[in-house]
C-alpha cells in the first residue's frame, strides 16, 4: 500500500529527526566525559568528578580534538585517548599544575608526548576559530564571562544550520527549548537561547 504524506508532516518529521539528532549528540557528549574521567582515574587515579556539571560543555570541545587524534594515530587506544584528553581537559578548563604534572608525566611514561603536543595544537586552532565566531555575534562579550562555557554548541551547530535552512521558527525554538533543558549547568539559559538564535540568525544570512 503506497503510504502519502503532506508536506507539513514531512517538515515535521525533518523536525523531529534533527531535534533527535541533537539529543543524541548531546548524550554521547555525556558519555565521552564519563568515559574520560574512569579512564583517567584508573590512570593515573585523578578523579574529574568535580567537573561533571560541566561535562558535557568540556566533551563539546574536547571530543572533536580527540576524534582527530583518533584519525590520525588509529593505534591509539581508548585509554590513551582519554590521557590526551584529560591533559586538553586540564590546560583549557582547570588550572590546577599539580593534576596536569601528572598527567604530562604519564604521557613521557607512555611515550605519547607528539600526539599530545599534536592535540594541543588542533585544541588552540579549534578554540581561536570558536572563539571568533562567537564574538562576531551581536551578543555582547562583557556578558560572556568564559565563553569557552559555550563550546558544547561545537557538535550541535549542524542541526542549528539545517533548522535555520528550513525556515521554520517552531523546529528553531524546539530545538533550544530542549538544548537547554538538556543542560543543566550554572549559566543563565536566557544566554544560551540567544547565542544559539543569533547562530540561526547568522546561518539564515
Amino acid at each position: 500500500m503506497k503510504i502519502i504524506i503532506t508536506e507539513s508532516q514531512y517538515i515535521k518529521i525533518l523536525s523531529e529527526e534533527r531535534q533527535n539528532n541533537l539529543l543524541e549528540k548531546l548524550k554521547d557528549l555525556k558519555s565521552f566525559f564519563k568515559k574520560v574521567s574512569e579512564e583517567t582515574k584508573n590512570q593515573v587515579g585523578l578523579d574529574l568528578s568535580f567537573l561533571t556539571t560541566w561535562g558535557v560543555t568540556i566533551a563539546g570541545f574536547v571530543k572533536p580534538v580527540s576524534d582527530f587524534i583518533a584519525g590520525n594515530f588509529p593505534e591509539m587506544s581508548s585509554a590513551d585517548l582519554a590521557l590526551i584528553s584529560t591533559g586538553i581537559i586540564l590546560t583549557y578548563y582547570h588550572s590546577n599544575k599539580e593534576m596536569l604534572s601528572r598527567v604530562l608525566n604519564k604521557l613521557k611514561e607512555k611515550e605519547l608526548v607528539f600526539e599530545f603536543d599534536s592535540a594541543l595544537k588542533v585544541a588552540d586552532k579549534l578554540k581561536n576559530v570558536f572563539l571568533s565566531f562567537i564574538e562576531s555575534l551581536a551578543v555582547p562579550t562583557s556578558k560572556i564571562s568564559n565563553m569557552l562555557a559555550y563550546t558544547f554548541l561545537i557538535p550541535i551547530l549542524p542541526e542549528l544550520y539545517e533548522a535555520a535552512q528550513s525556515g521554520s521558527q517552531v523546529d528553531v525554538k524546539e530545538i533550544i527549548e530542549r538544548s537547554v533543558a538538556f543542560l543543566v549547568v550554572s549559566f543563565g539559559g536566557n544566554l544560551i537561547k540567544r547565542l544559539m538564535l543569533e547562530i540561526v540568525k547568522r546561518f539564515k544570512s
